[in-house]
């Protein structure tokens, strides 16, 4: 039981997620032994977002489920630590609830969004390229232990929450507003007005391949007339063979 796992455990508790497009199941031998041989030696319990039902060597501390109520998890008191991919949603709900982070990019924009969370303070980065049992460990108990990372993450939170409506209020009143004023024609972009070859800049496309294609044709041209001159200028000589 879910709740259970997280009242009862003994220390702090990891949630442990890389999103829906990266498989933790999909991860190579070696970096899931990482993982594993790591929160072995960790004193706190483990929630891994694991794709398939079984975790060969998987320690007493690791729980793993296909699916958590992410949001959920993230508001119980005892998550101390989020070790994420780098997902913004992900990491934006984390900050939300005052967690910080261990950030490991796999690819697209995930890079730029941890080391933007580094740069505020909210966590540490890691590599998968690099990434060994020693650079793990250290990194967690870093950002567990360590307040200001905490302290950082609620800052910010306060910030963001320190508006004159919550998210859903907005949501509503500006599709309140919408209906109010007939669809808001004011705020519409122009973009819904231009013919589809203005909108894709077909025609700035093609303007400047014109231009692209007259300047080699006058290239060509140029090219030819020089040639021309210079075998007037030097005609080859004709030797006569007796």
């Amino acid at each position: 039981d879910l709740q259970k796992a997280l009242d009862e455990a003994p220390n702090a508790v990891i949630y442990f997620s890389l999103g829906s497009n990266v498989k933790s199941s999909g991860l190579s031998d070696n970096v899931r032994k990482i993982f594993l041989e790591t929160f072995s030696e960790l004193p706190y319990t483990i929630m891994w977002k694991f794709e398939n039902e079984d975790l060969p060597g998987k320690p007493d501390n690791v729980i793993i489920s296909k699916w958590f109520p992410q949001q959920d998890v993230f508001r119980h008191p005892n998550i101390e630590l989020f070790i994420s991919h780098g997902g913004l949603q992900s990491m934006d709900e984390a900050m939300y609830n005052h967690i910080p982070i261990v950030g490991i990019p796999f690819a697209a924009d995930q890079e730029s969004n941890v080391r933007r969370m580094v740069s505020k303070g909210l966590g540490l980065e890691l590599s998968l390229s690099t990434l060994d049992k020693s650079s793990l460990k250290k990194a967690i108990l870093e950002v567990i232990d360590n307040p200001k990372y905490r302290n950082r993450v609620k800052e910010l939170a306060e910030l963001s929450k320190d508006q004159p409506m919550t998210g859903l209020e907005r949501a509503v009143w500006w599709t309140e507003y919408v209906i109010r004023h007939k669809g808001a024609k004011h705020l519409q972009s122009p973009a819904l007005d231009i013919p589809n070859y203005q909108y894709y800049l077909l025609d700035v496309i093609g303007f400047i391949l014109a231009v692209i294609s007259i300047a080699v044709y006058v290239l060509i041209k140029i090219l030819k007339l020089i040639l021309r001159f210079i075998r007037y200028l030097f005609p080859k000589s004709k030797i006569k063979v007796q």
